[in-house]
């Protein structure tokens, strides 16, 4: 699902910006862009708090101009709002890679590290880090990484568990939300870029039958939901 957005000052909103709302407008931008369920009750799964304080922050953020509530169990981020999530991701996603290249972290670290890192990336910081990196395009999961200024589309590509069957599969992207599911596929060599020789559906039902390198795998059906790309 594509969500094109512009990026605004992140002084905007003062003191309304704290470390949780950030993490809310991120999270809700990134289930938005892969077009999952933004409901009260898996915002807080994702976020790991408790429905009754994400309800209050509906509440709050619509205030604000920052989120708009067009369904009872569907929450969507304004012009404004948006520009602000752009802005989190952005530092987050940079995060991920100073954290990995400069302290070779690994791939189930950077993420829970990248989230508290981001709200202390001021513009400048932010700059001077896209700099030292080497101006990257993508994060260690494949994430782009958006553009300091100007539009930012965000799409996703296809899930290995919704392409199958398919004879080859190349990762493109991995969410990076499942610690034990990120451990598993970086322990089969599982990264963007990588060619899943073969794809198909367990004869048992639930799990994804893959190749990889010559070897078969049976994928549980949420971590063959964690991984993107393009089937042939």
């Amino acid at each position: 699902m594509p969500n094109s957005l512009m990026r605004a000052p992140s002084q905007c909103c003062g003191s309304l910006l704290t470390p949780v709302v950030e993490d809310y407008l991120r999270t809700l931008f990134c289930l938005s862009a892969r077009g999952d369920t933004t409901s009260t009750s898996a915002l807080a799964r994702c976020l790991h708090l408790a429905t009754p304080t994400v309800s209050g922050m509906h509440r709050r953020l619509a205030g604000a101009g920052l989120i708009a509530r067009p369904g009872l169990h569907r929450v969507t981020l304004t012009a404004h709002g948006g520009r602000h999530a752009v802005d989190v991701v952005r530092r987050n996603r940079l995060a991920k890679v100073f954290l990995a290249e400069f302290l070779g972290m690994s791939w189930s670290e950077i993420g829970a590290e990248a989230d508290v890192l981001e709200h202390a990336i001021s513009p400048r910081l932010a700059s001077r880090l896209t700099a030292a990196l080497g101006n990257p395009t993508r994060d260690p999961y494949g994430n782009p990484i958006p553009p300091a200024t100007g539009d930012y589309v965000e799409a996703w590509p296809e899930s290995l568990r919704a392409a199958v069957p398919c004879r080859d599969f190349t990762v493109e992207r991995v969410v990076d939300r499942d610690i034990d599911g990120l451990r598993l596929l970086a322990g089969l060599g599982v990264y963007p870029g990588r060619v899943i020789a073969r794809a198909e559906a367990s004869p048992q039902g639930g799990e994804v039958c893959v190749d990889i390198e010559g070897h078969p795998h049976e994928l549980a059906a949420a971590v063959g939901g964690l991984i993107y790309g393009r089937a042939a």
